[in-house]
């Protein structure tokens, strides 16, 4: 299992740009939330959440936020909150074995492959 320092983000999974600003991305304070701003700011965390939902890089988001965990202690990020985060975490782990990253580097490192290959789609 590779193991980076706290804060330091995993290289194989870099964080999803897009070539246009996102929601997120113009506006950050609505996705900034803190331990104990989910249950009283609900309608906040909601709009968040479906903001979140629109956006084409979602999937990619919550890749790397899965993985960067040390990046991604609070806030909604790919819709999803700390917690449920955690869970996904976990489920992962369940599925795949402990070392869960190094599986899904592997995957995501042949899916780039595939998709690089003469004749396939980008």
């Amino acid at each position: 299992m590779t193991i980076y320092r706290h804060g330091t983000e995993d290289p194989r999974f870099p964080r999803p740009q897009s070539p246009t600003l996102t929601r997120c991305q113009r506006q950050p304070e609505a996705f900034d939330f803190e331990r104990g701003d989910y249950a009283r700011k609900a309608p906040e965390l909601e709009q968040a959440r479906r903001a979140c939902s629109r956006c084409p890089l979602a999937p990619d988001c919550l890749l790397w936020a899965l993985v960067n965990r040390s990046m991604t202690p609070v806030g909604i990020i790919a819709g999803t909150t700390p917690r449920q985060r955690t869970q996904l975490r976990t489920r992962l782990a369940a599925r795949l074995g402990p070392d869960w990253i190094d599986v899904l580097a592997d995957q995501e490192q042949a899916r780039r492959h595939r998709t690089a290959e003469p004749g396939n789609a980008a």
